[in-house]
């Protein structure tokens, strides 16, 4: 039954940040949306995703707060800064790995849905406590500095 509540739980919070991402509630916003808390039920349910939500990660609303927030303002700067790159010309696309600390399977899920919301940026995989993302416009070092703060109160959520 735990299984049910966390997927729920996090599904619906992917959910409504999907839907606050594309700034409208039209049926195929929340019918794609939807996608979210039906696959993490679903992998929950089936074993294939473990669900561990820690009883404090529900309280700290303050966390949740901040995430939202991070989020909200990652994907403000990626745009400009996407948009300026575009412009501008000046593109290098590739591949980088970059060292997670986010131990827990669906923390290191919101922070690859976090990546993967970004513009410009596509969390392909997770190997152990490498995370390999696409990015539009390569780094010069194999590392997100705007996706470090995000990552940060998901350590302080899930550990």
């Amino acid at each position: 039954m735990r299984h049910w509540i966390n997927g729920i739980a996090i599904g619906g919070l992917l959910w409504g940040m999907w839907v606050l991402l594309w700034r409208g509630a039209s049926w195929p916003v929340l019918a794609v949306g939807g996608v979210f808390p039906l696959g993490i039920l679903l992998g929950a349910v089936g074993g294939r995703l473990r669900l561990e939500f820690p009883v404090s990660a529900w309280w700290r609303l303050d966390l949740w707060a901040a995430f939202g927030l991070a989020v909200t303002a990652l994907v403000v700067k990626a745009v400009a800064r996407t948009g300026w790159a575009i412009l501008i010309g000046r593109i290098q696309p590739g591949v980088i790995a970059i060292p997670i600390r986010v131990r827990s399977e669906m923390g290191q899920l919101l922070l690859l849905w976090a990546i993967t919301v970004t513009p410009g940026t596509i969390a392909l995989l997770v190997e152990g406590d490498i995370a390999y993302v696409h990015c539009l416009d390569q780094p010069s070092q194999p590392r997100l500095p705007a996706i470090e703060r995000v990552e940060r109160l998901l350590v302080g959520l899930w550990g």
